[in-house]
């Protein structure tokens, strides 16, 4: 398995250019980079491509791109506008070099064919610029909120430009059991984010309650054995969103999330 830095853990706002230069220092093999950076540019395209020139004079890959959403079960303008963003992001992360957009799920109650149907109108998008969209799960929704469901929308999809995203916290905040973790195949994978929870009732918790991997008491380990069991060997990106942690100089941020991340990897 690959050591991914999702750059938000760093720093609210951070410049992609230097979040590349402290990843690649710490020692992460990979970065996850954020559409909206490269949008708030003057030339969006022009942002892409030196984040593809700085990884690559950096010895590091972008193993991801947040995000996308508003593609599933939704109709009208809404649909058309959410499908022009994505394309606009797929085409970004193609000249930025990431193979993998992360694609989040909609909130609420619906059909999941509607929804695999959703998502493989994505994956085509995806196709054409030459990268893939991975399905991703929010522990606090009603429906599409475990493990099982995402993996079950991606299989029904059968696109070969889907694949599942593994929040680690989004999954046990849905109701995932770490037995969950050996259901999907290697290859239907895309990325796996990973952070921790402190001790406490995780149905209380949202996306700012989490710390880095092994501060916590989140089975990690175990969670990556079973995965890598079955033949995943993607990227494990540290994503975290700690007011905490965004205080603090970046460097030691950076440095930390990379001893955290490896003292948790099987």
């Amino acid at each position: 398995m690959k050591t991914c830095l999702n750059l938000i853990t760093l720093q609210k706002g951070l410049n992609t250019l230097e979040g590349i230069k402290l990843a690649a220092a710490a020692g992460f093999e990979s970065v996850g980079i954020w559409a909206d950076a490269l949008e708030s540019e003057p030339d969006p395209m022009k942002a892409a491509a030196q984040v593809a020139s700085a990884c690559e004079q950096e010895g590091v890959s972008v193993s991801e791109m947040c995000f996308v959403g508003g593609w599933m079960w939704n109709s009208g303008d809404g649909l058309r506008d959410a499908l022009d963003q994505c394309k606009r992001r797929a085409e970004l992360a193609a000249a930025a070099t990431c193979p993998l957009v992360i694609a989040c799920a909609s909130g609420g109650v619906g059909d999941l064919d509607a929804a695999a149907e959703d998502f493989r109108n994505l994956c085509d998008i995806g196709a054409a610029a030459g990268v893939s969209f991975a399905l991703e799960y929010i522990g606090m929704f009603e429906q599409v909120k475990d493990l099982a469901t995402g993996l079950d929308i991606v299989r029904r999809a059968g696109h070969p430009n889907g694949k599942l995203l593994i929040d680690t916290f989004h999954s046990y905040r849905g109701g995932t059991c770490v037995e969950d973790f050996s259901l999907p195949k290697g290859d239907e994978v895309g990325l796996v984010h990973i952070n921790d929870v402190p001790a406490g009732d995780i149905m209380q918790m949202n996306d700012s309650h989490r710390v880095m991997p092994g501060d916590g008491v989140l089975p990690l380990t175990e969670s990556l054995r079973r995965l890598e069991e079955n033949g995943f060997a993607g990227a494990v990106s540290v994503e975290v969103f700690s007011e905490d942690w965004w205080a603090k100089p970046v460097a030691e941020t950076a440095a930390y999330a990379c001893k955290a991340l490896k003292s948790v990897m099987p």
